[in-house]
């Protein structure tokens, strides 16, 4: 998750190398995809969600996308490894949709998950060595702070295969239901009334069908 131009794609096509070894299972609403690869002799699907903030759709739109494929993957019984959620160290200023971008991930994660979440900060080698040392900083945003403290742990990511990979093996096997689709499936309520949708639809314009 995260901003497009923050370098989601980048850190899926690291991992996935496309034309070596990784098949795009499918693609779910506009732009929800997943992909099948292998690495170290297991087999990893990776999930490439919409990007926050996209230019060309509302940010309730992105929600509901993501919203859409995780109630699915829930009521198949299938649980996530874990969350990735991509941030620039070169965003030195976040305007009012990077904060409310970055809050829904702790409206979607909740606490009991939050050990399944990674704030991976990205484009580390376009900046100089001495800002690259503070690359795994946490941007001043409440939600994520009681993430932190809740489990979520920060990582840098260099650009490389070998250290996506790093990131991506370092959530391990544990499998957890995040607070949304706990919310949604567990607990029947609507995608508005979630903590999340009331997140993103009571700091928004837009308002959910």
């Amino acid at each position: 998750m995260g901003k497009t131009e923050f370098g989601i794609n980048n850190f899926i096509n690291k991992l996935t190398k496309l034309e070596k070894g990784a098949e795009k299972l499918s693609s779910h609403t506009e732009s929800v995809c997943t992909y099948e690869c292998y690495y170290a002799g297991q087999r990893f699907i990776l999930v490439d969600t919409p990007g926050l903030n996209n230019g060309g759709l509302l940010q309730g739109t992105v929600f509901r996308a993501i919203a859409t494929w995780l109630e699915d993957t829930y009521r198949r019984s299938i649980e996530l490894t874990g969350v990735i959620y991509i941030h620039s160290i070169t965003n030195n200023s976040m305007s009012p949709a990077d904060v409310q971008s970055a809050g829904l991930l702790g409206h979607l994660c909740g606490n009991k998950a939050a050990d399944r979440v990674r704030l991976v900060t990205t484009m580390c080698d376009q900046v100089e060595e001495l800002d690259a040392d503070n690359a795994e900083g946490i941007p001043e945003i409440t939600d994520w702070r009681s993430l932190v403290e809740a489990g979520a742990r920060a990582e840098s990511f260099d650009n490389t295969s070998e250290e996506a990979w790093k990131i991506v093996e370092g959530l391990e096997n544990t499998k957890k239901a995040l607070l949304l689709q706990e919310e949604l499936v567990d607990m029947e309520k609507r995608l508005e009334d979630t903590a999340a949708g009331k997140h993103i639809w009571l700091e928004e314009t837009v308002t959910p069908s």
